[in-house]
Protein backbone atom coordinates (compact mmCIF):
# COMPACT_ATOMS: atom_id res chain seq x y z
CA UNK A 1 0.00 0.00 0.00
CA UNK A 2 1.31 3.42 -0.92
CA UNK A 3 1.91 6.34 1.41
CA UNK A 4 -1.71 7.49 1.23
CA UNK A 5 -3.68 8.52 4.32
CA UNK A 6 -6.90 7.70 2.55
CA UNK A 7 -9.74 10.03 3.50
CA UNK A 8 -12.97 11.64 2.37
CA UNK A 9 -13.86 15.31 2.62
CA UNK A 10 -17.54 16.29 2.47
CA UNK A 11 -18.87 19.82 2.73
CA UNK A 12 -19.78 22.96 0.80
CA UNK A 13 -17.57 24.80 -1.67
CA UNK A 14 -16.41 28.14 -0.26
CA UNK A 15 -13.81 29.38 -2.73
CA UNK A 16 -11.61 27.99 -5.49
CA UNK A 17 -8.81 29.40 -7.61
CA UNK A 18 -5.76 28.20 -9.54
CA UNK A 19 -2.69 27.82 -7.34
CA UNK A 20 0.16 30.34 -7.70
CA UNK A 21 2.15 30.23 -10.92
CA UNK A 22 4.29 27.14 -11.27
CA UNK A 23 2.04 25.02 -9.08
CA UNK A 24 -0.15 22.87 -11.42
CA UNK A 25 -3.19 22.60 -9.14
CA UNK A 26 -6.65 24.03 -8.63
CA UNK A 27 -7.02 25.06 -4.97
CA UNK A 28 -10.26 24.96 -3.04
CA UNK A 29 -11.61 25.76 0.41
CA UNK A 30 -14.41 23.49 1.62
CA UNK A 31 -16.61 24.31 4.62
CA UNK A 32 -17.97 21.53 6.82
CA UNK A 33 -19.94 23.10 9.64
CA UNK A 34 -17.63 25.37 11.65
CA UNK A 35 -14.50 23.87 10.10
CA UNK A 36 -12.73 24.81 6.88
CA UNK A 37 -10.54 22.45 4.87
CA UNK A 38 -8.11 22.82 1.97
CA UNK A 39 -8.34 20.68 -1.18
CA UNK A 40 -5.71 20.73 -3.90
CA UNK A 41 -6.58 19.19 -7.27
CA UNK A 42 -4.00 18.31 -9.92
CA UNK A 43 -4.71 19.93 -13.30
CA UNK A 44 -1.39 19.00 -14.91
CA UNK A 45 1.17 16.26 -14.44
CA UNK A 46 4.47 16.78 -12.68
CA UNK A 47 5.32 13.08 -13.14
CA UNK A 48 6.59 13.38 -16.70
CA UNK A 49 10.22 12.71 -17.55
CA UNK A 50 12.52 15.69 -18.25
CA UNK A 51 12.43 16.67 -21.91
CA UNK A 52 9.06 15.05 -22.58
CA UNK A 53 6.56 16.87 -24.83
CA UNK A 54 4.44 19.41 -22.96
CA UNK A 55 1.29 17.56 -24.01
CA UNK A 56 2.39 14.55 -21.95
CA UNK A 57 1.77 16.67 -18.87
CA UNK A 58 -1.92 16.97 -19.75
CA UNK A 59 -4.11 14.95 -17.42
CA UNK A 60 -6.58 12.30 -18.37
CA UNK A 61 -10.06 13.36 -17.30
CA UNK A 62 -13.54 11.93 -17.43
CA UNK A 63 -16.60 13.89 -16.29
CA UNK A 64 -20.02 12.28 -15.93
CA UNK A 65 -22.78 14.76 -15.04
CA UNK A 66 -25.36 12.04 -14.38
CA UNK A 67 -23.22 9.46 -12.64
CA UNK A 68 -24.66 6.06 -11.76
CA UNK A 69 -22.83 3.37 -9.79
CA UNK A 70 -23.47 1.33 -6.61
CA UNK A 71 -20.90 3.55 -4.86
CA UNK A 72 -23.24 6.58 -5.10
CA UNK A 73 -25.45 5.50 -2.18
CA UNK A 74 -22.38 5.18 0.04
CA UNK A 75 -21.11 8.59 -1.07
CA UNK A 76 -24.43 10.18 -0.16
CA UNK A 77 -24.24 8.64 3.30
CA UNK A 78 -20.79 10.03 4.17
CA UNK A 79 -20.51 12.25 7.23
CA UNK A 80 -19.50 15.91 6.69
CA UNK A 81 -15.91 16.85 7.40
CA UNK A 82 -12.57 15.18 6.81
CA UNK A 83 -12.73 11.51 7.76
CA UNK A 84 -10.52 8.45 7.38
CA UNK A 85 -11.64 6.00 4.68
CA UNK A 86 -11.03 2.25 4.81
CA UNK A 87 -9.50 0.92 1.58
CA UNK A 88 -12.08 -1.65 0.53
CA UNK A 89 -15.04 -1.77 -1.84
CA UNK A 90 -17.38 -2.88 0.94
CA UNK A 91 -16.50 0.24 2.94
CA UNK A 92 -16.98 2.61 -0.01
CA UNK A 93 -13.40 3.07 -1.25
CA UNK A 94 -12.58 3.87 -4.88
CA UNK A 95 -10.45 1.91 -7.34
CA UNK A 96 -10.48 3.11 -10.95
CA UNK A 97 -9.43 -0.31 -12.26
CA UNK A 98 -10.88 -2.91 -9.90
CA UNK A 99 -13.99 -0.92 -8.95
CA UNK A 100 -15.22 -0.40 -12.53
CA UNK A 101 -16.08 3.24 -11.78
CA UNK A 102 -16.22 4.11 -15.52
CA UNK A 103 -14.95 2.96 -18.91
CA UNK A 104 -11.32 4.19 -19.12
CA UNK A 105 -11.58 4.32 -22.92
CA UNK A 106 -13.76 7.42 -22.48
CA UNK A 107 -10.97 9.46 -20.87
CA UNK A 108 -9.45 12.36 -22.79
CA UNK A 109 -6.64 14.88 -22.23
CA UNK A 110 -6.64 18.69 -22.02
CA UNK A 111 -4.08 21.35 -21.13
CA UNK A 112 -4.44 22.75 -17.64
CA UNK A 113 -4.93 26.34 -18.86
CA UNK A 114 -5.01 28.01 -22.26
CA UNK A 115 -5.67 31.43 -23.73
CA UNK A 116 -9.31 31.48 -24.74
CA UNK A 117 -9.38 27.76 -25.50
CA UNK A 118 -10.78 24.69 -23.85
CA UNK A 119 -8.81 23.60 -20.81
CA UNK A 120 -9.18 21.57 -17.64
CA UNK A 121 -9.23 24.51 -15.22
CA UNK A 122 -12.15 26.13 -17.07
CA UNK A 123 -14.11 22.88 -17.19
CA UNK A 124 -13.63 22.17 -13.49
CA UNK A 125 -14.24 25.78 -12.48
CA UNK A 126 -17.57 25.84 -14.34
CA UNK A 127 -18.76 22.74 -12.49
CA UNK A 128 -17.55 24.02 -9.12
CA UNK A 129 -19.15 27.44 -9.64
CA UNK A 130 -22.53 25.90 -10.43
CA UNK A 131 -22.29 23.56 -7.45
CA UNK A 132 -21.47 26.47 -5.15
CA UNK A 133 -24.33 28.55 -6.55
CA UNK A 134 -26.77 25.68 -5.93
CA UNK A 135 -25.31 24.95 -2.48
CA UNK A 136 -24.54 21.39 -3.58
CA UNK A 137 -22.44 19.08 -1.45
CA UNK A 138 -18.96 18.21 -2.62
CA UNK A 139 -17.28 14.93 -1.74
CA UNK A 140 -13.55 14.53 -2.36
CA UNK A 141 -11.64 11.27 -2.04
CA UNK A 142 -7.90 11.66 -1.53
CA UNK A 143 -5.06 11.69 0.97
CA UNK A 144 -5.32 13.68 4.19
CA UNK A 145 -2.41 15.92 5.20
CA UNK A 146 -1.57 18.71 7.62
CA UNK A 147 -1.02 21.96 5.77
CA UNK A 148 2.15 24.03 5.99
CA UNK A 149 1.97 27.38 7.84
CA UNK A 150 0.47 30.08 5.60
CA UNK A 151 0.34 27.60 2.68
CA UNK A 152 -2.72 29.19 1.05
CA UNK A 153 -2.58 32.69 2.56
CA UNK A 154 -1.52 34.31 -0.72
CA UNK A 155 -4.59 32.95 -2.52
CA UNK A 156 -7.33 32.82 0.13
CA UNK A 157 -6.00 35.03 2.93
CA UNK A 158 -6.08 32.03 5.28
CA UNK A 159 -4.81 28.48 5.60
CA UNK A 160 -6.92 25.69 7.13
CA UNK A 161 -5.08 23.24 9.38
CA UNK A 162 -5.87 20.17 7.30
CA UNK A 163 -6.26 19.40 3.64
CA UNK A 164 -6.67 16.62 1.10
CA UNK A 165 -4.62 15.93 -2.03
CA UNK A 166 -4.10 12.96 -4.38
CA UNK A 167 -7.58 13.54 -5.78
CA UNK A 168 -6.70 11.34 -8.75
CA UNK A 169 -5.88 7.73 -9.59
CA UNK A 170 -3.18 6.52 -7.20
CA UNK A 171 -1.86 3.32 -8.80
CA UNK A 172 -0.02 2.19 -11.90
CA UNK A 173 2.92 4.59 -11.56
CA UNK A 174 6.10 3.31 -13.26
CA UNK A 175 8.70 1.89 -10.82
CA UNK A 176 10.96 4.95 -10.95
CA UNK A 177 8.07 7.24 -10.01
CA UNK A 178 6.68 4.91 -7.35
CA UNK A 179 10.11 4.65 -5.73
CA UNK A 180 9.99 8.42 -5.30
CA UNK A 181 6.31 8.98 -4.43
CA UNK A 182 5.20 5.63 -2.95
CA UNK A 183 1.58 6.15 -4.02
CA UNK A 184 0.79 2.88 -5.79
CA UNK A 185 -1.89 0.79 -4.13
CA UNK A 186 -5.40 -0.55 -4.54
CA UNK A 187 -8.72 0.83 -3.29
CA UNK A 188 -7.34 4.27 -2.45
CA UNK A 189 -7.92 6.28 -5.64
CA UNK A 190 -9.09 9.89 -5.50
CA UNK A 191 -12.04 11.58 -7.22
CA UNK A 192 -14.52 14.44 -6.85
CA UNK A 193 -18.30 14.14 -6.64
CA UNK A 194 -20.86 16.96 -6.70
CA UNK A 195 -24.20 16.03 -5.12
CA UNK A 196 -27.11 18.11 -6.39
CA UNK A 197 -29.46 19.55 -3.76
CA UNK A 198 -32.25 20.06 -6.31
CA UNK A 199 -32.23 16.66 -8.01
CA UNK A 200 -30.86 13.18 -7.42
CA UNK A 201 -28.08 13.77 -9.97
CA UNK A 202 -24.42 13.30 -9.12
CA UNK A 203 -21.53 14.73 -11.14
CA UNK A 204 -18.36 12.64 -11.00
CA UNK A 205 -14.87 13.91 -11.88
CA UNK A 206 -12.07 11.40 -12.43
CA UNK A 207 -8.44 12.37 -13.09
CA UNK A 208 -5.34 10.33 -13.94
CA UNK A 209 -1.82 10.75 -15.32
CA UNK A 210 -0.68 9.63 -18.76
CA UNK A 211 2.28 7.88 -17.15
CA UNK A 212 0.01 5.55 -15.17
CA UNK A 213 -0.86 2.04 -16.28
CA UNK A 214 -4.44 0.73 -16.54
CA UNK A 215 -3.36 -2.83 -15.88
CA UNK A 216 -2.13 -3.26 -12.29
CA UNK A 217 -1.50 -6.15 -9.91
CA UNK A 218 -2.97 -6.78 -6.45
CA UNK A 219 -0.61 -4.14 -5.00
CA UNK A 220 -1.46 -1.47 -7.54
CA UNK A 221 1.87 -1.89 -9.33
CA UNK A 222 2.14 -1.37 -13.09
CA UNK A 223 1.77 -4.31 -15.48
CA UNK A 224 3.32 -3.69 -18.90
CA UNK A 225 0.52 -5.26 -20.93
CA UNK A 226 -2.55 -3.97 -22.76
CA UNK A 227 -5.86 -5.50 -23.81
CA UNK A 228 -7.67 -2.49 -25.27
CA UNK A 229 -9.53 -1.74 -22.03
CA UNK A 230 -7.33 1.21 -21.05
CA UNK A 231 -7.31 4.99 -21.36
CA UNK A 232 -6.24 6.00 -24.89
CA UNK A 233 -2.59 6.67 -25.60
CA UNK A 234 -1.54 9.65 -27.71
CA UNK A 235 1.15 10.31 -30.30
CA UNK A 236 2.50 13.82 -29.71
CA UNK A 237 5.10 13.89 -32.47
CA UNK A 238 2.90 16.26 -34.48
CA UNK A 239 2.46 18.69 -31.58
CA UNK A 240 -0.76 19.97 -30.03
CA UNK A 241 -3.10 17.55 -28.29
CA UNK A 242 -1.71 14.70 -30.35
CA UNK A 243 -3.52 11.85 -32.05
CA UNK A 244 -4.91 8.78 -30.29
CA UNK A 245 -2.81 5.68 -30.88
CA UNK A 246 -5.02 2.85 -32.21
CA UNK A 247 -5.77 0.44 -29.36
CA UNK A 248 -6.26 -3.32 -29.62
CA UNK A 249 -9.85 -4.29 -30.36
CA UNK A 250 -11.57 -5.89 -27.38
CA UNK A 251 -11.65 -9.68 -27.50
CA UNK A 252 -14.82 -9.91 -25.46
CA UNK A 253 -17.36 -7.80 -23.60
CA UNK A 254 -19.79 -8.32 -20.75
CA UNK A 255 -23.15 -7.56 -22.36
CA UNK A 256 -25.91 -8.38 -19.85
CA UNK A 257 -26.71 -9.80 -16.42
CA UNK A 258 -29.91 -11.61 -15.47
CA UNK A 259 -30.87 -12.31 -11.87
CA UNK A 260 -33.40 -15.13 -11.58
CA UNK A 261 -36.17 -15.51 -9.00
CA UNK A 262 -34.26 -18.23 -7.11
CA UNK A 263 -31.32 -15.88 -6.49
CA UNK A 264 -29.01 -17.35 -9.11
CA UNK A 265 -28.09 -15.51 -12.28
CA UNK A 266 -26.76 -15.61 -15.82
CA UNK A 267 -23.95 -13.44 -17.18
CA UNK A 268 -23.72 -13.06 -20.95
CA UNK A 269 -20.32 -12.54 -22.59
CA UNK A 270 -19.93 -11.72 -26.30
CA UNK A 271 -17.01 -12.69 -28.51
CA UNK A 272 -16.02 -9.35 -30.06
CA UNK A 273 -13.03 -10.68 -31.99
CA UNK A 274 -12.85 -11.89 -35.59
CA UNK A 275 -11.85 -15.42 -34.61
CA UNK A 276 -13.10 -18.22 -32.36
CA UNK A 277 -12.28 -17.28 -28.76
CA UNK A 278 -10.87 -19.81 -26.31
CA UNK A 279 -11.63 -18.65 -22.75
CA UNK A 280 -9.86 -21.48 -20.93
CA UNK A 281 -8.16 -19.98 -17.88
CA UNK A 282 -10.31 -16.85 -18.02
CA UNK A 283 -12.28 -15.70 -14.97
CA UNK A 284 -14.84 -13.23 -13.70
CA UNK A 285 -14.29 -11.40 -10.42
CA UNK A 286 -16.69 -9.58 -8.13
CA UNK A 287 -15.76 -7.45 -5.12
CA UNK A 288 -15.57 -10.57 -2.93
CA UNK A 289 -15.29 -13.61 -5.19
CA UNK A 290 -13.77 -14.97 -8.37
CA UNK A 291 -14.93 -17.86 -10.54
CA UNK A 292 -13.50 -19.47 -13.70
CA UNK A 293 -15.18 -19.45 -17.08
CA UNK A 294 -15.87 -22.84 -18.62
CA UNK A 295 -13.10 -24.34 -20.75
CA UNK A 296 -14.74 -23.61 -24.07
CA UNK A 297 -14.37 -21.84 -27.40
CA UNK A 298 -17.12 -19.79 -29.03
CA UNK A 299 -17.43 -18.15 -32.42
CA UNK A 300 -17.13 -14.44 -33.40
CA UNK A 301 -20.24 -12.45 -32.60
CA UNK A 302 -21.66 -15.24 -30.48
CA UNK A 303 -22.68 -15.03 -26.80
CA UNK A 304 -21.53 -17.24 -23.96
CA UNK A 305 -24.01 -17.61 -21.08
CA UNK A 306 -22.34 -18.25 -17.72
CA UNK A 307 -24.33 -19.40 -14.72
CA UNK A 308 -23.87 -17.50 -11.44
CA UNK A 309 -24.56 -18.63 -7.89
CA UNK A 310 -26.35 -16.58 -5.24
CA UNK A 311 -22.93 -15.45 -3.95
CA UNK A 312 -22.10 -13.82 -7.28
CA UNK A 313 -25.18 -11.57 -7.70
CA UNK A 314 -26.16 -8.72 -5.38
CA UNK A 315 -29.63 -7.14 -5.50
CA UNK A 316 -28.19 -3.89 -4.13
CA UNK A 317 -25.65 -3.61 -6.94
CA UNK A 318 -22.12 -4.75 -7.58
CA UNK A 319 -19.17 -5.00 -9.96
CA UNK A 320 -18.02 -7.64 -12.46
CA UNK A 321 -14.61 -7.83 -14.15
CA UNK A 322 -13.62 -10.11 -17.01
CA UNK A 323 -9.97 -11.30 -16.79
CA UNK A 324 -8.03 -13.31 -19.34
CA UNK A 325 -5.68 -16.24 -18.63
CA UNK A 326 -2.90 -13.77 -17.75
CA UNK A 327 -5.08 -12.01 -15.17
CA UNK A 328 -5.36 -8.91 -17.38
CA UNK A 329 -8.61 -6.98 -17.48
CA UNK A 330 -10.61 -7.42 -20.69
CA UNK A 331 -13.80 -5.64 -19.57
CA UNK A 332 -15.41 -4.33 -16.40
CA UNK A 333 -18.92 -3.18 -15.49
CA UNK A 334 -21.02 -2.08 -12.54
CA UNK A 335 -24.72 -2.79 -12.01
CA UNK A 336 -27.38 -1.34 -9.70
CA UNK A 337 -29.32 -4.52 -8.95
CA UNK A 338 -33.07 -4.77 -8.59
CA UNK A 339 -35.98 -6.42 -6.75
CA UNK A 340 -35.70 -9.84 -5.10
CA UNK A 341 -38.22 -11.22 -7.56
CA UNK A 342 -35.62 -10.96 -10.33
CA UNK A 343 -34.22 -8.41 -12.75
CA UNK A 344 -32.06 -7.94 -15.87
CA UNK A 345 -29.62 -5.27 -16.97
CA UNK A 346 -27.57 -4.65 -20.10
CA UNK A 347 -24.13 -3.04 -20.23
CA UNK A 348 -23.80 -0.36 -22.92
CA UNK A 349 -20.44 0.15 -24.62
Amino acid sequence: MGHIQYSTLKGKIDRFKPAPSGNPHLWMLVDAGPDSFFATVNVQSSKDAPGSPVAETYLYFYIDEDYSHPIVSRIRGLEPGLNNQTSSYEDGALDYIKGNLFDPRKMRVLPSQSRGGDDLVHRLSGLLALAREQNDDIVIFGSQFRTSPHQTDSVFGETPRFGVDNTHMAQGDPPDIDERLHENGTWHDGAIFLLSTNTDRVTAIFLAFQTQSWQTDSQGQKIDETTGFEAPRYDFTGGGLGNPVPAPSPKAELTSLHRLADGTGTLVIANMSASPLNVSGWSVTTSIASFPLPDTTFDPGQPLAVGLTRDHVNDSGGILSLLDDRGLKIDGVAYLGGPATGWSTSFPT
